[in-house]
């Protein structure tokens, strides 16, 4: 995964400094987005003590107000920062396609190749995969935070949750395999699509002349189900793997709460600090759930860049 971030940041240029500039914003989000739940330990913590003031509450619903309001800059920071840099790159690949193209003689035209790539790969990345990229980077330090808090609640818990943690990066390696393999032929038949598209709408007026709609319609109706069925087939390859990683999340959230009763009831944790695992363990994993959820749309933009 990360060798897919570095690829766009090779490919970025001069923009690059937009983009690390995103991800600069996503770590801040990332901070910002458990600033409520860490508010709510911190009520907890005090009511529980019997040391909660109304003063205190007034802190903690201004630092809650202040902690959205920031988070919306810097949301939108990151978005205009990537969605920018994605429109700008492309712009320059495509005068620097169109400047190669000029050169070269009119039969190549002919070739799908050509508007699939303009049509459907450009447009995936810098539509697509140009806003997920700061996402993924809020999602990876999200889930940094929240297992650096477990290890201050308790270094069992923390342990627990470092564990599932390791296991589903080693789990999402092997989805990534499948994903990188199968978005190739995805985006090939994506390409024959095109082809096939072009090939019709240009030649409409030769199959009407010579009444070969029905042969030339159902050559472009294969076409859409081949590509149906490729996206299809592309999904049920995937959908082993993420619900590998939900039951991976499941056993974990079960095991982290199981701990921290247990530790409670053994005297070694408040009640307060068990409140406080309540809080997190049910968004514990998911921006790891969420990170690998949107794993395929790096293994399709690296294809994509493959055929540019």
């Amino acid at each position: 995964m990360f060798a897919l971030f570095s690829r766009i940041l090779k490919l970025a240029g001069p923009y690059k400094g937009r983009i690390q500039g995103a991800f600069v914003c996503a770590f801040v989000e990332s901070i910002l987005s458990k600033m409520p739940i860490f508010l709510a330990f911190v009520v907890l913590s005090g009511f529980a003590a019997g040391t909660l003031t109304g003063q205190t509450c007034l802190y903690v619903g201004l630092g809650l107000a202040a902690a959205v309001l920031v988070q919306m800059l810097v949301h939108y920071l990151s978005d205009s920062l990537q969605s920018a840099a994605g429109y700008l790159m492309f712009a320059e690949k495509r005068m620097e396609l169109g400047g190669h193209l000029r050169k070269l003689p009119m039969g190549y035209f002919t070739s799908g190749k050509i508007s699939s790539v303009l049509s459907t790969d450009m447009v995936f990345i810098e539509e697509v995969a140009m806003s997920t990229l700061g996402n993924m980077m809020s999602y990876l330090l999200s889930s940094l935070v929240l297992l650096a808090f477990m290890f201050y609640l308790n270094w069992q818990l923390g342990l627990i949750a470092a564990l599932v943690t390791i296991l589903a990066w080693l789990v999402s390696r092997g989805m990534n395999k499948v994903s990188l393999r199968e978005a190739a032929g995805r985006q090939e038949q994506s390409e024959r699509l095109t082809d096939a598209v072009l090939s019709f709408v240009e030649g409409i007026g030769v199959i009407k002349s010579y009444n070969l709609l029905g042969e030339k319609s159902e050559e472009l109706t294969g076409n859409f189900k081949r590509s149906r069925n490729t996206s299809l087939a592309f999904e049920r390859k995937m959908t082993p793997w993420t619900m590998g990683l939900n039951v991976l999340y499941g056993i974990g959230i079960a095991a982290i709460f199981g701990l921290s009763v247990f530790l409670e009831r053994s005297g070694v944790l408040s009640l307060a600090y068990v409140l406080g695992v309540l809080l997190f363990v049910f968004d514990l994993f998911g921006p790891l759930k969420a990170l690998y959820g949107e794993a395929s749309r790096l293994t399709v933009m690296n294809a994509a860049l493959d055929r540019i």
